[in-house]
Order: C-alpha cells, then sequence, then structure tokens
C-alpha cells in the first residue's frame, strides 16, 4: 500500500536516479547477508532483569 503511493506521487526522469531507486534495495539486502550478526547466550535472564535493564536505559 505504501509503495503505490510512492509510485503515485513521485516521478523519477532521470534514468541514474531511477537505476539507483530500483537497486537500492538489492545492494541494501546484500550488505544485510554479509552483516556479521552480534550473537550474545545469557545463561538465566527473567523478565524483572530485562525490566531493570531497560529502566535503567530511559533513566
Amino acid at each position: 500500500m505504501a509503495t503505490e503511493s510512492i509510485f503515485h506521487n513521485i516521478v523519477i526522469d532521470d534514468t541514474k536516479k531511477a537505476e539507483a531507486f530500483i537497486t537500492a534495495p538489492e545492494q541494501a539486502a546484500e550488505k544485510a547477508d554479509n552483516y556479521p550478526l552480534c550473537h550474545i547466550e545469557y545463561g538465566d535472564v527473567k523478565g524483572e532483569d530485562i525490566k531493570k535493564l531497560l529502566g535503567a536505559l530511559t533513566k
């Protein structure tokens, strides 16, 4: 639905800009596939621990 509104509201006349618009998602997907994910293992994390951590970040 959002994609439809983009194509109805924006007109790209420049071929280089159109090519960049088309290849941007492809390039982002390639980078996402190659991006190393951080994996952290926790022993016994409880809901209260997460609430304490998030509360500390908001204060």
